[in-house]
């Protein structure tokens, strides 16, 4: 039986006819669609770096912990026999001996070396000869343990920097000898013994020695070949890498601070210290303490912090003394602080190099306004030991 087709129906009037596409809609559409994948892929990488440095936190917040436990189950060891604990800073190392008989305390701005020892006494009064023997061991074994102390395999961090009235140096090997012979005339020996925590009665028996008149230059030249090497590296002036060093903790690789910061150069491990190494070797990473009291490793995170505060944090600044003001407050203040507070306020680009400079002497905190001083003064030290 034959199909009648109506008159101007045709497959036509059988079928919906095609709408017209618009290629424009058709172009959004994959817009969008891979607008909303990237944004979802965009997300899911902020969701990770999220979740690793919430990793990261709780890990140094742990090792934080871990440093602060060992030092308070240390310190009660020593205040078993001391009044009082005391810690490295900045500028002073300070170490006990085994037992916690013995304590040395360098300080590295004045060059001063302190030995003390604590003698068990049966009766008031100064100590017997024998007690003045045992005094004159411990005070001579404490001695050679700093001066074995070694900042790094390949030196002792006080080498040449004890001698002799007759200028020779003074070694772990010779310490028991210069103690007998210098030191012993003049030690000083406390009146009355102190009552220690553990139910001995002690005196205390000192020792105070001087480190050479030329301390910190001679701890400047044990570092400079690694400063300068980096320095080369990070495209910085020695001179400056030097001062910040003298600064921060007067080439006392020992250094710690409260905020906590380590090493030579203060690094701080959940900031500086994990931009400058993130930098170097391209891993998120939080340190410890004992990576960064390794001097060439503190030096060569210590350069790469301050290349980023010239070329990522003042990158906007024209090199020159203005740019190392301000990357020399922001070593100590902060680089977010430094552009929020002064840049972030002042026409930087249009003052001189003298302008800038006063006006952060005068609008940073204290501690930096006397940090920018310190730092810029002491560069002009370094001059002849660096170089042309």
């Amino acid at each position: 039986m034959g199909v009648a087709l109506t008159a101007g129906s045709g497959f036509a009037g059988g079928f919906a006819q095609a709408q017209p596409v618009d290629p424009f809609e058709q172009i959004n559409k994959r817009f969008q669609e891979r607008k909303g994948a990237g944004e979802d892929a965009l997300q899911s990488l902020q969701d990770q770096f999220q979740v690793k440095r919430a990793a990261m936190e709780e890990q140094w917040r742990k090792r934080e912990q871990e440093i602060e436990q060992r030092w308070q189950e240390r310190k009660r060891e020593i205040e078993k026999k001391w009044a009082q604990a005391q810690r490295s800073t900045q500028k002073e190392w300070v170490d006990y001996s085994p037992g916690n008989d013995s304590r040395s305390i360098v300080n590295f701005e004045e060059g001063t070396v302190e030995i003390a020892t604590l003698v068990p006494v049966t009766k008031p009064g100064r100590p017997p000869k024998e007690q003045a023997a045992a005094a004159q061991e411990e005070i001579a074994r404490q001695l050679e343990q700093i001066l074995s102390e070694k900042a790094d395999p390949k030196r002792a961090i006080l080498a040449g920097q004890m001698t002799t009235n007759r200028g020779k140096p003074v070694e772990a090997k010779t310490a028991k000898a210069f103690v007998q012979q210098e030191v012993l005339p003049n030690l000083a020996v406390d009146d009355r013994p102190m009552e220690s925590r553990d139910g001995v009665s002690r005196i205390k028996v000192t020792a105070k020695l001087k480190m050479t008149p030329d301390h910190l230059k001679k701890r400047a030249q044990q570092y400079l070949e690694t400063v300068l090497a980096e320095s080369r590296r990070r495209q910085l002036d020695p001179r400056l890498v030097l001062a910040v060093i003298q600064t921060e903790s007067y080439f006392n690789p020992k250094a710690e601070s409260h905020i906590p910061a380590y090493g030579l150069m203060q690094l701080v491990p959940r900031s500086g210290a994990r931009d400058a190494y993130n930098f170097v070797y391209n891993d998120d990473k939080v340190l410890d303490d004992d990576y960064l009291f390794q001097p060439a490793q503190n030096v060569e995170l210590g350069a790469a912090y301050l290349h980023l505060l010239m070329n990522k944090s003042f990158s906007d600044v024209q090199t020159g003394d203005k740019k190392n003001y301000l990357v020399i407050c922001a070593y100590n203040w902060g680089p977010g602080n430094v552009r929020k507070r002064i840049m972030g306020q002042y026409r930087i680009q249009e003052l001189s190099d003298s302008q800038v400079f006063a006006l952060l002497t005068e609008k940073a905190p204290e501690e930096t306004r006397n940090y920018l001083k310190r730092v810029t003064e002491r560069m002009s030290l370094y001059e002849d030991l660096v170089g042309p």
